[in-house]
């Protein structure tokens, strides 16, 4: 493939994202429980769709590939954001108790603080998650917690994977991905140049609200295992509630675009109440 065809599809690439973004949840790859039935959804349970879920990377990028592309992605991060050391050990002692204690422990996980006046957190494939300077001065550890494990959850998942999985151009993707052999040549500075762009969008950091309650669910469940207070996760959304209603301007996409603070207070509440009783 020549860099002018694989420029093009990599763009195309982006409008298929940002189109799936605000798609409708049903637009969602198809979930299976562990008996390989598709699970019937109970609206009493907020969380329903997501008990029982095996996650892989079947049919999405292998873990590999997955990996090379977190790389790229990565170093399009930091020419978007400055990046530093404040906060980081704090950061990187509680991101890995949530990455030991999770679904998908054995994946490599980085994580990053950025210097920034909005409250916010994300993460991209392969491993890296990334939290303001403004997140950390508002959170305490478990409420830090809850964020870490909430954007551990999305990469448990795989969401940004199939975001694109939905794409036509997917195959090109993965195999200019596996003609990678380090982050430099020409494939790479091809997709880096596309992907530059992405990131620069924040496309793969935009989830629907069923995946972002989804998050919420698996980083609710992986708080106790990482020897965290879920409680974290309501009084977060506590504090977010208020800021919202006092300057939303503050609050980066990890929460101005996600399901209602109240409606996540009351799921989680939910999941403690239902943790408690197992």
């Amino acid at each position: 493939m020549n860099r002018s065809n694989l420029h093009s599809k990599l763009i195309r690439l982006l409008l298929v994202i940002i189109i799936s973004a605000v798609a409708a949840p049903e637009l969602l790859a198809t979930r299976t429980t562990a008996n390989g039935v598709a699970a019937v959804p109970q609206y009493d349970d907020p969380y329903s769709d997501f008990r029982n879920v095996r996650y892989s990377n079947a049919g999405l990028l292998n873990e590999r590939d997955e990996i090379k592309l977190g790389a790229q992605l990565h170093r399009e991060v930091t020419k978007k954001y400055n990046l530093t050391d404040v906060g980081l050990d704090r950061v990187d002692r509680i991101g890995q108790r949530c990455a030991r204690a999770s679904l998908r422990p054995s994946l490599v996980y980085k994580f990053h603080v950025i210097q920034g006046r909005e409250i916010n957190g994300f993460s991209i494939p392969g491993g890296h998650v990334y939290v303001t300077t403004a997140l950390l001065r508002l959170a305490n550890d478990n409420e830090l917690g809850a964020v870490l494990c909430h954007e551990v959850g999305h990469l448990v998942a795989r969401h940004s994977l199939q975001t694109l999985k939905k794409s036509k151009e997917y195959d090109d993707i993965a195999n200019s991905l596996g003609n990678l052999t380090g982050v430099a040549g020409s494939i790479a500075h091809d997709l880096g140049v596309s992907l530059g762009q992405i990131v620069g969008a924040g496309m793969l950091t935009i989830h629907s609200r069923d995946e972002e309650r989804e998050a919420d669910f698996l980083g609710v469940r992986t708080m106790p295992g990482a020897g965290l207070d879920p409680q974290g996760m309501i009084t977060i959304f506590q504090k977010l509630l208020r800021i919202q209603e006092r300057d939303s301007d503050l609050l980066g996409s990890l929460f101005s675009d996600h399901p209602d603070a109240q409606e996540r207070i009351e799921n989680t509440r939910y999941e403690i109440a239902r943790m408690k009783r197992r």
